[in-house]
């Protein structure tokens, strides 16, 4: 049986980081909406006050603020990150401590709005860092807790013997 090559600890690169982005807005958006929904049912119901007017917009970005700084500061990574097996970490690979992943939730802002530029690093940057991972001293592993991320047999078979130009398949 051939052996197996980990991606435990090494860098996350962009079509990951991407996929768990879109599931932590998905998962975000549906909570925010879902309660919304129901909170608006109770005020129409009981006072005749409906809910979905401006406080909506600001309850969605400090939910998607409590929801990312939250996570991150807890077990340094959100759910959308955990289904996809990656986790954030000190530049020095060491544990998040709570303060960077507050800066690293504020800096965030800041890759998004020039129109996205800030995400351009991770396609780019050695260790695949976003502008905020820069400005927060952060990098996002790969990292499926107790069991090791391995690339799929046939895979690390191929990849040690392109390592091994000698010898033939």
């Amino acid at each position: 049986m051939e052996q197996r090559l980990t991606v435990s600890g090494h860098y996350a690169g962009a079509v990951s980081r991407a996929v768990a982005t879109v599931l932590d807005v998905l998962i975000v958006v549906s909570s925010f909406t879902i309660g919304l929904a129901g909170l608006d049912l109770l005020t129409t119901a009981f006072w005749g006050l409906s809910v979905r007017r401006p406080p909506s917009t600001i309850g969605l970005g400090v939910l998607a603020f409590c929801y990312a700084f939250g996570f991150l500061a807890i077990v340094a990574r959100t759910p959308g990150q955990s289904l996809v097996g990656l986790r954030v970490v000190r530049s020095d690979g060491a544990t998040l401590r709570p303060g960077q992943a507050l800066l690293r939730v504020l800096a965030f802002p800041v890759s998004v709005l020039p129109a996205g530029l800030g995400f351009l690093p991770i396609v780019f940057h050695r260790e695949h860092r976003a502008l905020h991972d820069l400005i927060a001293g952060t990098a996002v592993v790969y990292d499926w807790g107790d069991r090791p991320a391995q690339l799929p047999a046939p895979l690390s078979g191929f990849l040690a013997r392109a390592a091994r130009p000698g010898d033939s398949p």
